[in-house]
């Protein structure tokens, strides 16, 4: 592959990067239970959190299992049995006949968003027990809120939380038409950037040449003019559109 191809998929490259980082969809972290999306929904969880160190989802058995519980509070700490679960978010208790073991899975502290489709995803992590846990945030109209703990199988551990708190209405919703000027917009962003720096990096070009097509789009204003000019005056303006 020669210097200038090489140079041109190295381009292109940064140049989708770019384009990806500009569209992605993100959700701006404003406390530890609340985010705003990029079209300004906000994600609020304070309705399914408790204000009394208690957690609002308290002892939930996961699914498959008779001995291993979860309690979650997004907005405010809660206390929970006699080992490591203070002042936490995400608590698992595993019973053994009379024995209760209590390990924290995460504090506000180290809460973060990320969107991942239609699913917004709650960040955990716990410094001293070493754990990582994801709670996954998606809508359903019908409920304030459930929780279905899905535990660890040697990754994460994963809550599964349907709420309508994350249903975007249809006036918050990004219509079909700012769908298609998005994807427009992104599309001549990525044409501008990649001509501007082919124009630069291969062509060795300056000034308004930097422009991808100079001469074509330079003669757009002109031939708007003429068209115009020829519609108005019913063809007689001395122009033909062989011209044009």
């Amino acid at each position: 592959m020669s210097g200038q191809c090489k140079n041109l998929v190295h381009i292109s490259l940064i140049a989708v990067a770019i384009v990806n980082s500009v569209t992605a969809e993100s959700c701006q972290q404003l406390s530890p239970c609340s985010c705003k999306m990029s079209d300004g929904f906000v994600v609020d969880l304070s309705s399914i959190s408790n204000t009394d160190q208690t957690p609002y989802f308290q002892d939930v058995l996961r699914q498959g299992s008779n001995n291993e519980l979860y309690s979650f509070n997004a907005c405010s700490g809660f206390t929970e049995g006699t080992g490591s679960c203070s002042n936490v978010a995400l608590c698992m208790v595993s019973i053994s006949g009379p024995i209760e073991q209590y390990k924290s899975l995460g504090s506000q502290t180290s809460a973060s968003f990320s969107v991942n489709g239609d699913v917004i995803d709650l960040h955990y992590d716990d410094g001293d027990s070493g754990a990582i846990s994801v709670v996954h945030l998606s809508c359903d109209e019908g409920t304030l809120g459930t929780m279905d703990p899905k535990g660890s199988a040697g990754g994460p551990y994963e809550i599964n939380i349907s709420t309508k708190l994350v249903c975007r209405n249809n006036s918050s919703k990004i219509s079909a038409g700012s769908i298609i000027l998005i994807g427009f917009a992104s599309i001549v962003f990525f044409y501008i950037v990649l001509g501007v720096v082919i124009q630069k990096v291969v062509r060795k070009q300056s000034g308004v040449h930097l422009i991808p097509n100079y001469e074509l789009w330079s003669s757009v204003p002109g031939n708007i003019k003429v068209g115009i000019m020829y519609t108005v005056k019913c063809g007689k303006t001395g122009h033909h559109f062989d011209k044009i």
